[in-house]
């Protein structure tokens, strides 16, 4: 988790490595330098793809994505654009429950409990 502070994120830890299932070989996050920057400035990285114990490294990479960037959002904070698959991580009858945490921070804020601060204007 690269920010916990958004609608997705809020019941998870900065930094807290979570185990989400993949299903994509050819789909990865690619934009211009200026893009990643910008980005990375205004934390709008939520994921990253890495190693069990939190290292960023690009053999901890699936796809080549730039950065390893899992999963961002949009400049409110309030839309996320992931690969991986959470939906597919809610029971441990599907190998495990690290989705649970994102639908649970999803759900509390969409009913006004624990918000995050969202971003009220674009700059």
């Amino acid at each position: 988790v690269e920010n916990a502070s958004t609608p997705f994120t809020s019941k998870m830890g900065q930094g807290q490595v979570i185990s989400v299932p993949i299903s994509h070989g050819e789909g990865n996050y690619f934009a211009d330098a200026a893009t990643v920057a910008m980005l990375e400035r205004d934390s709008r990285v939520a994921f990253r793809y890495c190693g069990p114990d939190g290292e960023v490294a690009a053999e901890f990479n699936p796809n080549g994505s730039m950065n390893n960037i899992a999963g961002i959002t949009n400049a409110r904070g309030n839309v996320l654009g992931m690969m991986p698959h959470p939906e597919r991580c809610c029971d441990e009858l599907l190998g495990g429950v690290d989705g649970v945490a994102i639908f649970q921070s999803m759900a509390e804020w969409a009913s006004g409990g624990r918000l995050p601060k969202v971003q009220e204007t674009i700059a």
